[in-house]
């Protein structure tokens, strides 16, 4: 026995000793002072072997058989692990240590207080008492009355709580009689658990499992609610179930107040050349429509064979056509009129692509029926080209188009197309040539097969000017554009309509050479674009910040070919085409596009939004959009906040030329630390133009655990730009 003032001892060990604490346990709670892991000075030598034991201490009593004492500043450590206390023994045989008196011990995983410490280095086992711990690496933090590591693979915590909040504020903590963490299944289970609000208890669970690493693993998640005038009050319980590593099922039990039960599932898979999502609800007995089955199945599927060849399928139904108008949650989902079944395989190559298309409809509105595709080929051609000569290319597509109501038939499409384009940095022209031959063969039409040949001819041209402005940190460029384009008419009265329609007047459409979709109708034009661009550029981030641009196109000879029951428009020139994008500064964006009726002198459509988002999280959108005789409507949305934890937002569409709403919204969040809850509720007008469902969202979202609730985060990040 011998006696050592601020002694050292090395201890040479080839034991390798497992954490008390995995940085993965979620369950404790309370303070801990911030002091107590302040970091200290290191006091083992760097060049010290990981795996040895090294021990520190004011005063140290050293024994060759029993016991050490170890008085004063008590510092041990070994493998990445470090313990402080104000006194312990230590056996040298066993490799037991007994510490107590505001034992601090730190790992790569966490930072524990206790008022005990008993642990072997050796074997890695031991318990602590009275345990305060934070989480390296997370804001988790929590408390236990005691911690036992049982073995090498298995920790018990009993009485353990948890929180993400900060030292000293206990706004919520899940609480648990007993936890059982399992390294060697990386699994753990807590047992009486209970979630608390401001020390509340809020909810109880008798048994809780949970993973201890990121991988995934069965069991419930977290349930969330929600109402509306449609359904009533849902409660929905969702559950995971981890299958296999490249695929998985998640499940969930809807229980709606007016209709019933009804059992979502989703099942996700993916290989090495196959990924998909399978969708498939079922609602067995809708007490709103005599106990009706009711069911919703989507399908997406895609196959890559290699990087060049995929197959894609896409496919969707519903048991009847108001399953969107009565279980859907949105004006967007209740207005879909038919769901698309494709089943598609495409191919690209350097010079060659090629595309296989099967395409149907579930009908919903019969007034709006597409033709389906069975099927539809199609090859294009681009051969590599060299500089400087003209670029070939070709494209042919063949279609069968079937439906109940029309004209059923074949279609045959080629097109040659022969283009050449000549640039400099203050300059382009590229003129084009294309021919195109289309080839039907109709079912139920009284001429059988038609043929039409139309060849078009196009020249587009620009210049590029450029200056510096004032402030010498910004480029402006001025970019003069026109665009010629012929085609002679034939007459296509009695070719029917598959899948053209007339385009909309854009910017953009000043720069193509048909004026409809599609391949039944070729658009004959004498026509001429006239256009003019600026644009502002930071030079420093080479960055657009402004952009501005007007067109218009002038006829030289009216046009005849039209749509079925539609008369070919005439006149000179089109509407003046505007459209304009920038920053007014750093929190303001602007966006807007105008039509102008020349003739008329008005404007006869026009759509402006202007966004704003600071840095103090206030966010204002305004929208406005209208066309003469059809449609007038403006919108709002906000954010912004009102306390320092306190936020509103809101958004409100109005059908001004009805003088009604389309839909509203208001909501309120509450945000602290650790913890945001939110509450909004909504009213919006259904697919039938008449009747408005209202919805009321709550959610409870705690940091570092999950949410409660119905979705109300997304809902504000859908309606509110700039909202998160």
């Amino acid at each position: 026995m011998f006696l050592l003032s601020q002694a050292r001892l090395l201890v040479v060990s080839f034991c390798c000793s497992p954490s008390l604490l995995y940085a993965q346990n979620p369950w404790e709670t309370c303070p801990i002072p911030a002091q107590a892991f302040k970091p200290a000075k290191p006091l083992r030598p760097a060049d010290l072997d990981k795996m040895a034991i090294y021990l520190e201490a004011d005063q140290a009593l050293f024994r060759e058989q029993g016991d050490s004492e170890l008085t004063g500043n008590v510092y041990i450590s070994q493998n990445d692990q470090e313990l402080r206390a104000a006194q312990a023994l230590y056996n040298r045989q066993t490799g037991k240590v007994l510490a107590q008196g505001e034992v601090i011990f730190k790992s790569p995983t966490a930072n524990v207080t206790s008022q005990q410490l008993k642990y072997n280095l050796n074997s890695g086992l031991g318990s602590l008492t009275d345990v305060a711990y934070l989480l390296n690496g997370s804001e988790g933090r929590g408390a236990s009355s005691e911690l036992i590591q049982e073995s090498t693979q298995v920790t018990r915590l009993k009485n353990a709580s948890y929180t993400t909040c900060p030292v000293g504020i206990n706004s919520w903590s899940l609480k648990a009689e007993e936890i059982k963490l399992d390294r060697s299944t990386e699994q753990g289970t807590a047992r009486k658990v209970t979630l608390q609000i401001n020390d509340q208890a809020f909810l109880y669970l008798p048994y809780f499992s949970f993973p201890l690493t990121d991988q995934r693993k069965s069991g419930f998640l977290i349930p969330n609610f929600g109402t509306n005038e449609q359904s009533g009050l849902r409660v929905s319980a969702p559950y995971y179930w981890n299958l296999a590593p490249n695929y998985d099922l998640t499940t969930t039990i809807n229980m709606f107040s007016k209709r019933g039960l009804q059992l979502e599932s989703e099942f996700r898979y993916l290989t090495e050349l196959q990924r998909g999502v399978v969708q498939y609800d079922v609602l067995p007995s809708d007490q709103e429509r005599n106990n009706e089955l009711r069911y919703h199945f989507d399908i997406q599927h895609l196959n890559q064979f290699d990087e060049h060849h995929q197959l894609k399928l896409q496919a969707a139904g519903v048991s009847d056509k108001n399953y969107f108008d009565d279980l859907g949650n949105s004006l967007a989902v209740s207005s879909i009129v038919n769901l698309e079944r494709t089943l598609s395989y495409t191919s690209d190559n350097e010079e060659w692509d090629f595309s296989a298309l099967a395409q149907s409809y579930q009908i919903l509105d019969t007034s709006s029926e597409n033709y389906a595709r069975l099927p539809q080929l199609q090859a294009t051609w681009t051969p590599q080209s060299v500089e400087n000569i003209p670029k070939l290319s070709a494209s042919s597509e063949y279609t069968y188009f079937s439906r109940n109501k029309g004209d059923n038939g074949h279609r045959l499409d080629t097109q040659v197309t022969l283009k050449q384009r000549f640039e400099n940095s203050a300059a382009f022209l590229e003129p084009k040539l294309k021919f195109a031959q289309t080839s039907y063969q109709l079912e139920q039409a009284t001429k059988k097969n038609i043929t039409r040949s139309l060849p078009t001819i196009a020249v587009d041209a620009g210049l590029f000017f450029e200056r510096p402005l004032k402030d010498a940190k910004r480029l402006q460029t001025l970019e003069p554009r026109i665009y010629y384009t012929y085609t002679p008419y034939r007459n296509q009265a009695a070719i029917p309509v598959f899948d053209s329609s007339e385009r909309t007047l854009s910017y953009s459409q000043l720069f193509t050479d048909n004026d409809f979709t599609g391949k039944d109708r070729i658009a004959d034009n004498n026509r001429l674009s006239v256009s003019m661009t600026t644009r502002v550029q930071e030079l420093d981030k080479g960055r657009e910040v402004f952009r501005a641009s007007m067109g218009q196109m002038y006829y030289f000879a009216d046009r005849q070919v039209s749509l079925p029951n539609e008369t070919a428009k005439t006149g000179t020139r089109s509407e003046l085409v505007m459209e304009m994008a920038g920053e007014l500064n750093d929190s303001t964006k602007v966006a807007g596009t105008a039509f102008g009726d020349i003739a008329a002198k008005q404007v006869s459509a026009s759509q402006f939004r202007v966004s704003y988002q600071d840095q103090k999280q206030r966010i204002l959108n305004l929208g406005y959009s209208q066309r003469k005789g059809e449609y007038e409507s403006a919108q709002i949305a906000f954010a912004t906040p009102v306390t320092k934890n306190w936020i509103l937002v809101g958004a409100h569409e109005q059908d001004l030329k009805n003088e009604r709403s389309l839909e509203t919204l208001a909501g309120l969040e509450y945000q602290s630390c650790c913890w945001k809850s939110r509450l909004a509720v909504r009213n919006y007008l259904l697919s039938d133009n008449t009747t408005y469902d209202d919805a009321v969202f709550v959610e409870l979202e705690l940091k570092g655990l999950g949410s409660f609730g119905s979705g109300t985060r997304n809902l504000m990040e859908n309606r509110i730009y700039g909202y998160k």
